[in-house]
């Protein structure tokens, strides 16, 4: 599932185009024969190309892998890093969450301690950004993804040297 933890990274914006470019690059340092794919990321200009390069293999490793994981909990993971690393503002990452708590998404945020009472509370009054339960509740609401997140960027690091 490598192509789809390295699409979903980018595609949170966790790994940035350098990140991506980097990531291909030490595949075709380090091995001596890398499959076509990996130097179509190295050669990404931005994320549609990169959803372009690895779309193929995405596509063959869904078919051949099973996936426990769901791409849009990934994601959620990967918000609450960038969070946690101050790459996102508090406003930044409800923003970012908002997205992902629909029903209708892959995600499970809906699910236990509810993402929408806490957006109501930022809507209702935007001074709730100043309030430190607020991140309380964002990080009771994140931390279980992050680890997600987390094995995929190991798993991402680890490919270098299959």
């Amino acid at each position: 599932m490598i192509a789809d933890y390295l699409y979903i990274a980018c595609e949170s914006e966790y790994y940035t185009k350098p990140d991506w470019q980097d990531w291909a690059d030490r595949q075709i340092l380090a091995k001596s024969q890398v499959e076509y794919w990996i130097y179509d990321v190295s050669l990404a200009k931005d994320i549609v190309e990169l959803g372009t390069a690895v779309c193929e293999k995405r596509m063959e490793e869904r078919y051949y892998a099973e996936n426990n994981f769901s791409p849009s909990d990934t994601t959620v993971g990967y918000y609450y890093l960038q969070f946690i690393e101050n790459r996102l503002s508090l406003r930044d990452i409800i923003n970012k969450l908002s997205y992902e708590d629909d029903p209708a998404n892959t995600s499970s945020i809906h699910y236990g301690v509810s993402f929408y009472d806490i957006w109501k509370e930022v809507y209702a009054d935007e001074k709730q950004l100043e309030n430190p339960t607020l991140i309380q509740k964002i990080t009771r609401l994140c931390e279980p993804y992050k680890h997600i997140a987390l094995k995929q960027l190991e798993q991402l690091e680890l490919y270098s040297y299959e």
